[in-house]
């Protein structure tokens, strides 16, 4: 069984062994490519083309991580102006492990990167973006189309020299932009003037109870529940009156049908109390067509009562609210009712 220290190495190789895995050496591909890219960039530094001479270092910093290629890429930006991303790059190649293999221009390349990390540091201005007039809104500021996060917007922030913009948008539809020079070395703010919130459109009662905008457009009053102009009563009865149509029309023939059965196969008894008579298996039939015609008759008179309702109800009701509901009995092969409320 393998010791405590045993264990610490065997720990520590896998460690190793995953961190050259997750920094995967550049392939021969990229170290070709790159070393090309390096020698179009460094002839266009020497010939004064900063601008190709950025792009083309940039390119080649992207597959291969060399001092020499860092710190020829922060002399490319800083000619361009851009000490921010000079400086970074200079920072860069300090980070770089030192190769047990290194040569003596990437040692001397490193001495060099120092030193211009170091002489940008002071030349490198701040710029402070300010908003004035949010009052109690929020707002999502940018400077040069980039955005700031809230809390780090009272931090100055490193700008290379050179014209800025910043911009505000707030949640309530407020809009403001300025512009600012910012020159080597100093710190300047740069402050954004927010028009005041426009005032909420004021209100006025209007004939009805409830409220009118100022706009003219009505609206409903706060405090005031919608008036329902349906009474209960005539849900109640139009209920009842389709029910009792439905219950009639269908028992009422289920009772025809029992009829013509018992009919055809009951005969009627002759004397003081006429009445049909019903052998077996007939017997059922006409107890089911009793009960289905008185079922049939109960049917409408609930429907006669709740149609009763609702005339005496269309008689007495105001005629606002009649304006709400209209119904119309079906009476026919198919029964119910047809109405609009």
């Amino acid at each position: 069984m393998a010791t405590f220290g045993e264990r610490t190495v065997i720990a520590l190789s896998v460690l190793v062994l995953l961190a050259r895995g997750a920094l995967a050496e550049p392939s021969p591909d990229d170290i070709a490519t790159a070393r090309e890219l390096y020698k179009q960039g460094a002839d266009a530094l020497e010939a004064g083309n900063a601008e190709v001479a950025v792009a083309k270092l940039s390119q080649a910093w992207a597959l291969v991580h060399t001092p020499v290629i860092g710190v020829d890429l922060a002399r490319a930006q800083s000619k361009l102006g851009h000490l921010v991303e000079a400086r970074e790059a200079a920072l860069s190649v300090q980070r770089l492990v030192v190769s047990f293999d290194e040569t003596a221009r990437s040692t001397e390349a490193r001495g060099d990167a120092a030193k211009i990390a170091d002489a940008l540091e002071p030349r490198i201005p701040h710029i402070i973006v300010t908003v004035d007039g949010l009052a109690g809104h929020s707002g999502t500021v940018k400077l040069d189309g980039n955005i700031i996060p809230a809390v780090a917007l009272a931090a100055p922030r490193q700008a290379n020299p050179g014209t800025h913009m910043a911009t505000v948008d707030t949640d309530d539809g407020r809009h403001a932009e300025n512009t600012l020079v910012l020159p080597e070395h100093e710190t300047n703010t740069i402050v954004l003037h927010l028009d005041a919130p426009p005032p909420p459109p004021e209100v006025t009662p209007d004939t009805n109870g409830g409220v009118r905008a100022t706009d003219g457009n009505p609206q409903e009053h706060p405090l005031r529940k919608p008036e329902s102009h349906i009474s209960p009563f005539v849900w109640v009865s139009v209920a009842v009156t389709g029910v009792g149509l439905v219950t009639g029309a269908l028992t009422g023939a289920l009772a025809m049908n029992e009829s013509s059965i018992v009919r055809g196969n009951c005969q009627a008894t002759i004397g003081s109390d006429p009445r049909l008579v019903c052998l077996p298996p007939y017997t059922g039939d006409l107890s089911a067509a009793n009960t289905y015609a008185t079922i049939s008759t109960i049917g409408f008179v609930a429907a006669g009562v709740g149609a009763l309702a609702l005339m005496g109800w269309f008689l007495f009701a105001p005629s606002s609210t009649k304006k709400a509901v209209a119904v119309m009995p079906i009476i026919g092969p198919v029964s119910g009712l047809s109405g609009t409320f």
